[in-house]
This record gives C-alpha cells, structure tokens and sequence, in this order.
C-alpha cells in the first residue's frame, strides 16, 4: 500500500510541477561543468563549493553524461530513493514498534501531499532521509553495506553528520571503522579542492540570514503545539499540519517515551537521527527553505506513527484523520504549483531576456542564480554569497555592500529587484545594500536599464541593467 502511494503521489506531482527548484539548478550548474571537465566549479576557474551536497552533485553529473535532462534523473532518483525509504521505514516499525505504527507512517509517507511534491524539487534532501531509513535497516541486518551508508550521510548534507554519529552508536567496530575511514578521505578530498569541508553555501547562509536562536526560529516548532502562541504558523507546510496539531504533538511525545524504551533499536537510532537534524535546525534558528522539512518531518511522523495508536482506540478518528489527509490534495497541490509558477514566471523568463543580452564569460551580479545561472553562460556574482564568498563576507561589514561589490567587480550586467533600488533594501539577509540614496544613485549612473522582467510582482520585480560606462 505505501509503496502504491508513494508512486501516485509522485507521479501527480510531476504532472503539476515542470521544473525542479530554484536552487537545484545551482547543484545542476556544478554538475555540468563536472560532466564537462570544468570540475566541480560553478563559473569555471573559481573553486568555491557552492552546493551543500558533495554526494548529490557528482550524481547529479551523471545526468549530463547519460545526456538526461536532470529534472528526469533526479525525479527518478528520488522516486526511487522514497520507495526505499517506505520500504525501511515501514519495516523498521513492524519489527520494532507495531504493524499500526508501520500502517500509519507508511500511508502518510506515501500520501502527504508535501512528500510528493518534494519529490519534483531536484534536491538531495529526500536522499538525506532515504540514506537514514537504508543506513537504520543496513545496521538492524548487520550488513556489511552498512559502514558505506552511514558514510554516505556525512556527504549528502554536512547536518548528515548528526545521524551519522548516532547511527555509528549501534554499529559494529567493523562498520565503523569502515566509515570513519570513508569520512576522512572524502573530508580530505573536499580539504585539498577547496580548502575546506565546510560548504560555503553553508558559511554564506550563516553570514548573511544569521542564527537568531529558537524563538526567532519557532516557525520550526510552534505548529507542533495544541497550543497557538498568537500567530498562526509563517509557513505554508506547517500551516497545512494545524489541523493535527492538537494530536501531533502528544503522540510525537508518546513516540519519543515509546522509542526510549528500545535505546538502541535501529528504528530508535534512525527517529534519533532524523530529529538530532531538526533539532540542529531549531536550536541555530534557520532560515526556512521549504526542501529542509523533509528530514525533520519524516522523523517526526514515524514518531506520531508510534505514538497514534496508543492514543486513538476507536474507529471515529481514524477515519476523521483520513479525511484530513486526503482532503490536504484538495489544498496543499496549489502551494506547490504557485510557487513553480512563480518560479517560472520571473526566472526563466529573466533567464531569457539575458539569453539575447549577454555573452558567454560576460559576468552578472543577481541574487537568483539556480535558474538563471543554469540557463545563462555568463560568470555569476551572486548576492547571498553562495559561490562568491567576497559577498557574504562584505555584508557582514555593514550598509553598502551591493554598491562596493559592484564598484570592485564591475559586473556587466545587473539583475536586481526593484525594491532594492526604489528603497534601498536588502531582498534577505543583513545589511543595506547602499549606505544612502546617492551611492544608489551613482553605481546607477553606470548602467542603463535593458528590460523590466515580472512587472506585476512589485517591489520583487526584477530589473536587468547593462554597463554603460
């Protein structure tokens, strides 16, 4: 039955949903030129890692050179990787916990409109959650696979390494030794290319968005409570969770007592693992991007799951909770395709009004590199950071980093947001991008407006801007 849903449920979502998202198309950018004997380099000649995935990207290259459109490869990848991960899960469960735990865990993973669209998104984070659940059934067969997997976590996403070390609690001496081993190589591998093992989407993403702790961070956590804190949740997934919320949180509560009683069951390391990653995340108080709810949401559902029955004897919620589930198609399906629509309209449609203006090797400084970054042969300065770390670090200084970027690159071609001009502020993260109207003013004597792209989006229109002078 879960493994039905979890065909269903994708596939749906790839018929809504054309392209993958704005920031897989970064991991894709590095992928090609890797395929295309650049390296593992976002603009040829510049060793920054800009993705967050080591594991993700190199297989991600291999869609290039099977000449396979990547949204294709990495749907199909993650199709595959949830089935596994069905598979896992709900064997874990029935073996450790109970054949309802198994049902309900498996029938939501399979059916949560969340999971499938995550499955269309082109990031590594489903395989994050895969790799725990394969890593947890590895180690309760005593694989000899099972080094290798729990290895694998650490270069799938560096918060991999929480459930890592967890997992490595119940392996063998052997199975660890296989993948501490694993690990040093491939952190001395990343050391000697880049000079860290440290992403510097990573450092990038720190520097600019901050870690605000829990309370600033509560969008993580505060849709779990039966209990609203005066607000409802800031984003869309959590929001589509409030009908649960007044069961979720206690039988996510009786899971964790439940789990606690089998400490080092492979079902209680992998839950363990899936949480320590959500944890990380509210503890620091990260940003939300909508792909990082998959671990967190995963592991807490196998927690409910075993949590559930114990709280629900009868037949009436069951089936209310059936309803809610499958009445979520009649709802969450819009989020997802109104923000690929959203996507579509103001990225690729840049990406095409750069197509006729710019010419390969001229350089541009813009803020949304996935899309247009794949799409557009230029040398890319991006706003956040992620691939040129002169960025992020400037903007720790303080107001007018877009203008001494600009100043010091000289990138011939902007694609900026017209907020950022008519107000002078920032799209995200710290910092003014000029210190007052009249250093806007001058960098903009510079350049002469080539096209307005998305006018109906106000302040988040974006304009493109050439060297003039």
């Amino acid at each position: 039955m879960a493994l039905l849903l979890v065909l269903l449920s994708r596939w749906i979502f790839t018929t809504y949903i054309p392209l993958a998202a704005e920031d897989a198309y970064i991991t894709f950018r590095y992928a090609r030129n890797f395929a295309n004997g650049f390296g593992l380099v976002f603009n040829p000649g510049e060793k920054v890692m800009g993705f967050s995935s080591p594991l993700w990207t190199l297989w991600s290259s291999l869609a290039f050179t099977l000449h396979v459109e990547p949204e294709v490869w990495t749907r199909l990848t993650t199709l595959l990787g949830d089935m596994v991960s069905a598979f896992a899960m709900v064997t874990l469960l029935r073996r450790h916990a109970s054949v309802a735990a198994a049902w309900t865990f498996g029938i939501f993973f399979g059916a949560w409109p969340f999971f499938g669209a995550i499955s269309t998104a082109g990031m590594e984070t489903s395989m994050f959650f895969t790799l725990i659940a394969l890593s947890a059934l590895l180690l309760d067969q005593r694989s000899p696979l099972t080094g290798l997997a729990i290895a694998s976590l650490v270069f799938i996403r560096p918060e991999g390494a929480l459930p890592a070390a967890i997992l490595l609690l119940g392996a063998t001496w052997r199975d660890r030794g296989v993948a501490l081993a694993l690990i040093a190589g491939g952190i001395a591998a990343l050391t000697v290319a880049y000079g860290s093992a440290i992403p510097q989407s990573v450092i990038a993403k720190s520097q600019v968005y901050g870690h605000p702790g829990p309370w600033a961070g509560r969008h993580w956590w505060e849709w779990l409570l039966p209990f609203p804190l005066g607000r409802w949740p800031v984003i869309g997934e959590a929001n589509f969770l409030v009908p649960l919320s007044v069961i979720l949180g206690p039988a996510v509560v009786l899971g964790v007592v439940a789990l606690a009683k089998r400490t080092m069951s492979a079902l209680t390391l992998a839950v363990a693992g899936a949480l320590a990653v959500y944890l990380s995340y509210v503890v620091v108080g990260a940003s939300y991007f909508w792909w990082y709810f998959m671990v967190p949401l995963s592991g807490l559902a196998a927690c409910a799951a075993i949590g559930l029955p114990q709280m629900l004897k009868g037949r009436a919620l069951w089936i209310s909770l059936a309803c809610c589930l499958a009445g979520m198609w009649t709802l969450q399906p819009e989020l997802y395709r109104g923000r690929a629509q959203t996507e579509y309209t103001a990225f690729v449609r840049a990406s095409e009004v750069l197509l006729d203006h710019v010419q390969p090797g001229q350089s541009l400084f813009l803020e949304p590199i996935g899309i247009v970054g794949f799409r557009v042969p230029a040398r890319i300065i991006d706003e956040t950071g992620l691939v040129s770390p002169a960025v992020s670090r400037r903007r720790l200084q303080g107001p007018g980093w877009y203008a001494d970027i600009a100043a010091q690159a000289r990138p011939d071609f902007l694609l900026v947001r017209a907020g950022t001009l008519q107000n002078a502020d920032g799209f995200a993260g710290i910092g003014r991008p000029f210190r007052d109207r009249s250093e806007r003013d001058s960098l903009m004597a510079h350049y002469t407006r080539v096209a307005v792209i998305d006018s109906t989006g106000g302040a988040n229109s974006m304009m493109l801007l050439q060297r003039s002078r």
